[in-house]
């Protein structure tokens, strides 16, 4: 076998457990020609159960960096500017052969792009193959979709046991829930017709959120997020990607020039509803403990029980971040003009402090946002889902 397969063979069950339970979820990319900012942007609304988010810094057997923004790792970015992301695919007809053939859960997959791939090329090439051969297991009996994006290129991979597809996204944005898109998986999947038709109804829904919000007929960051706080309901007209079970939601931003500082994580880190988006740079140095240990996750879980999705605050979170996010920009063109001078170290300092105090502020900001906000008392605004 593979060194490199070996090694990342043999999970404990809990793990696989977290690979499978992660998969759902709302993933788009926008391609640069589409961005306003110029960048590849890639977006991943996390559905799992109600449970603490723990984001964390890790370095690589290669000897790179990498930040994992929802545990180890459902997904995450390297310094070498390489994002992936998984969602959960449809019900397959094959199965896994199990016996002597490796398993490598999408936890296994996603974390080994970020330890040996400094391109996305290579990553959704691993992927796919990976799928092709057999390696990872059909969880649910689903195949998955990842997506692998760096700075100039983006591919959507489809996976299930023996196959494996990839296509490169080259210009507008593609919106994943969790159904596969393709070529050759409609020999091998049998989702059944509800599921489809509700998959493909969030798909439509975040695109048409994300086009109100267009300028000069370029997608926003503004709009990403307004499309990552839009509420699911029943009807299909109203399917979201905020759902009952949704964790958080982190943007990314990837950049092109320096992607080992300047590449950026807009994170929610807990229901995005119930939570700001910090500015999170790949040139971070250190995870704040409530980060780390789940708690800030927890107050955001604990506020949605408290008031709600409809809570009357929603946009005082809106106001917060327009203040965020101008100051981070100004910070981060400053840190730019450093790079390109040579002075990485004071590039570095001057973005861990932005996210000191910008951190600082907004957990402040969220505690007085969570008294301040009256507890929910009707039932059709999904007290304490």
């Amino acid at each position: 076998m593979n060194t490199n397969i070996r090694k990342y063979v043999g999970c404990a069950a809990v793990l696989f457990g977290a690979a499978v339970a992660a998969e759902g979820c709302t993933t788009w990319v926008v391609h640069p020609s589409a961005a306003k900012s110029g960048r590849m942007t890639v977006n991943k609304c996390r559905d799992l159960h109600k449970s603490p988010v723990n984001l964390s810094i890790h370095k690589s057997p290669r000897g790179w960096r990498w930040i994992s923004l929802a545990d180890v790792s459902s997904y995450g970015m390297n310094e070498k500017g390489v994002v992936v992301t998984c969602n959960d695919g449809d019900a397959m007809t094959v199965h896994h052969p199990r016996g002597e053939r490796a398993q490598l859960s999408s936890y296994r997959l996603l974390r080994q792009v970020l330890d040996e791939c400094d391109n996305a090329l290579d990553g959704a090439t691993m992927i796919r193959d990976h799928g092709r051969n057999c390696r990872r297991p059909s969880y649910w009996e689903h195949g998955a979709t990842l997506l692998v994006a760096d700075p100039q290129r983006a591919f959507i991979v489809d996976v299930g046991p023996g196959y494996g597809e990839m296509r490169e996204i080259t210009r507008g944005m593609i919106v994943y829930s969790n159904k596969m898109h393709l070529p050759g998986n409609e020999f091998i999947t049998c989702g059944k017709l509800g599921g489809f038709v509700s998959d493909r109804s969030r798909e439509a829904n975040t695109r048409k959120v994300m086009n109100q919000y267009r300028e000069d007929g370029k997608f926003t960051l503004e709009g990403i997020i307004r499309a990552g706080r839009a509420k699911c309901g029943k009807e299909h007209k109203d399917k979201h990607p905020f759902r009952s079970n949704t964790q958080g939601d982190t943007c990314f931003e990837l950049d092109p020039e320096f992607p080992a500082y300047l590449t950026t994580a807009y994170t929610s880190v807990g229901p995005q509803r119930h939570t700001v988006f910090l500015p999170l740079p790949m040139a971070l140095r250190k995870m704040p403990e409530k980060l780390r240990s789940g708690k800030w996750s927890e107050r955001a879980l604990k506020f949605r029980e408290k008031v709600g999705d409809e809570h009357p605050n929603v946009e005082k979170l809106y106001e917060f971040e327009a203040k965020l996010f101008a100051e981070y920009e100004a910070v981060r063109e400053k840190a730019r003009e450093l790079l390109r001078a040579g002075k990485e170290e004071e590039a570095v300092k001057l973005l861990n402090e932005c996210f000191e105090r910008q951190f600082k502020a907004a957990d402040e900001f969220l505690d007085r946002l969570f008294e301040a906000t009256p507890v929910c008392t009707d039932a059709s605004q999904n007290c304490g889902v």
